[in-house]
């Protein structure tokens, strides 16, 4: 098969024998608002919330220090996840879904997760949706009265769900549509149940453990790919009782940071008992950075955004710079760690280079394969650039060591020139993101905002055919004064 768009085809093609065969079974997991700082491994030096099963996870595969999300919250970082596509190409240019609109993910799309199926795998999800999907609720059907212990409700139990993952590539679906949704239990596309919240994060591992030994007992024909978008550590931030005292520093979300590493090892430690380790990829990120302000812990010691300014829903690196870990014994080499730029968008080109699968022009367009980095931490792949979208929709672009943000600097009351417009920064030499620089280099911020341009117009980051964006793209909206503001 014919295969393009990949800048090392011939490891792909004539390297498959090197792999683990049969196919390996493929766990993408994805916590929810887990700053870079929560991991010991990832910021040893202010990291004080127990994590050893994601440190040993770090241990056992190749930790990835320059990695992000498309955006900082939750829908767009997700939508570019499952699509290999920048979130502002689609409809949705700003915040996040509610529910009750239709799918995000257009239905002739292909995802990651039919990526999977039409290789053969059994794909699952179990956890957090967050893409929209409809409610068909049935007539005379009500929502339960909330109750202390339990969250808003999507919808009342028996509500059919047309649009959702099963729509979109996932033979198996178990979980919720958003945090604020949380307690409308949905299985495959049918609201089945109503949860407590702090019951959630243990029904979505069990789950998770469950599939595995069931797996385990059949004939393993059909490899797995399990995605677990996790609840936690996201608001409502409820551990349960027995994990107080147990995060590191006494509260509630360092402990149920804790927790999470403690579910993880569960799901770990069940593919490990069913044999399925030396022959299952585990990959590990977050969606975005910690909800929590950075500075919130640093009097016990503890940074939740690592060295990274702000938090989740900026533009800054604290919003969008996560942990990311790949564990695939056999090929990557364990406790290696690799600094090159990439992007969870990034996952579908890498696994349909591994396929061999020949992706068409409206399909995954800013996807790039980071395959070879996970044989050869020194290869010469890279991803040149990255586009950064917040909360509010405001852009910035990556490309190298250069970071432009199209908006000022919120802290610089009196910044004149390039700087009253822009904020330039080198992060390789200033990852804290302090310096403005864009009054010392005006000709780089002229060569990242026609970079974005382009991009933006292109359709795509990657070669082949210009596509269309879904909605008309204004890059300078976060640049634009309100009226509100403006008549003050």
């Amino acid at each position: 098969m014919k295969v393009k768009r990949f800048l090392f085809t011939a490891l792909c093609c004539s390297g498959m024998a090197a792999y683990a065969t049969p196919k390996p079974n493929v766990l993408l997991i994805y916590a929810d608002d887990m700053g870079y700082g929560e991991i010991q491994r990832f910021h040893p030096e202010a990291s004080k919330v127990p994590t050893p099963h994601l440190n040993q996870l770090c241990d056992e595969g190749m930790m990835f220090t320059d990695a992000h999300t498309s955006a900082s919250v939750c829908t767009p970082s997700r939508y570019a996840l499952l699509t290999g596509r920048y979130n502002w190409r689609s409809r949705h240019q700003s915040g996040v879904s509610k529910g009750g609109q239709p799918c995000l993910i257009a239905p002739d799309r292909m995802t990651l997760a039919s990526l999977f199926k039409e290789q053969g795998y059994r794909t699952s999800m179990f956890g957090k949706w967050h893409l929209d999907f409809q409610y068909q609720i049935p007539e005379g059907a009500k929502k339960m009265k909330t109750k202390r212990e339990l969250w808003y409700y999507g919808a009342p139990v028996g509500t059919v769900i047309p649009d959702g993952p099963v729509s979109r590539g996932f033979d198996y679906y178990l979980g919720f549509h958003h945090s604020s949704s949380m307690s409308s239990v949905i299985e495959n596309d049918k609201v089945i149940e109503y949860l407590s919240t702090i019951k959630m994060m243990g029904r979505l591992t069990d789950a998770v453990v469950h599939s595995f030994d069931e797996f385990a007992k059949g004939e393993q024909e059909q490899p797995f790919f399990v995605y677990f978008p996790i609840n936690s550590p996201h608001k409502p931030v409820v551990p349960r009782e027995d994990w107080k005292g147990r995060g590191g520093i006494d509260d509630p979300y360092t402990e149920f940071v804790a927790q999470t590493d403690d579910a993880i090892g569960q799901i770990l430690t069940a593919l490990e008992r069913n044999g399925l380790k030396e022959n299952t990829i585990v990959l590990f990120g977050t969606d975005n950075g910690c909800h929590l302000p950075a500075d919130t812990f640093l009097e016990f010691g503890h940074e939740v955004s690592g060295p990274f300014r702000d938090k989740k829903a900026s533009i800054y690196e604290g919003g969008h710079h996560i942990p990311f870990i790949v564990r695939w014994p056999g090929v990557v080499a364990a406790g290696s760690t690799n600094d090159r730029l990439i992007c969870m968008s990034d996952l579908f080109a890498t696994f349909a280079e591994y396929f061999a699968v020949e992706l068409g022009d409206d399909t995954a367009e800013d996807s790039i394969s980071f395959l070879p980095l996970l044989k050869d931490a020194d290869s010469k792949a890279q991803r040149e650039s990255i586009v950064h979208h917040d909360f509010k929709g405001r852009f910035a672009i990556r490309e190298g060591e250069w970071k432009l943000i199209l908006r000022p600097d919120d802290n610089m009351k009196e910044a004149t020139g390039a700087e009253a417009r822009f904020q330039l920064y080198n992060v390789k030499e200033d990852i804290a993101e302090t310096d403005n620089l864009a009054n010392e280099y005006p000709e780089k911020v002229d060569i990242l905002v026609a970079l974005l341009k382009k991009q933006v117009a292109d359709g795509r980051t990657t070669p082949g055919a210009v596509q269309k964006n879904d909605a008309n793209v204004d890059i300078w909206k976060n640049n634009v004064v309100s009226k509100k503001k403006k008549n003050r």
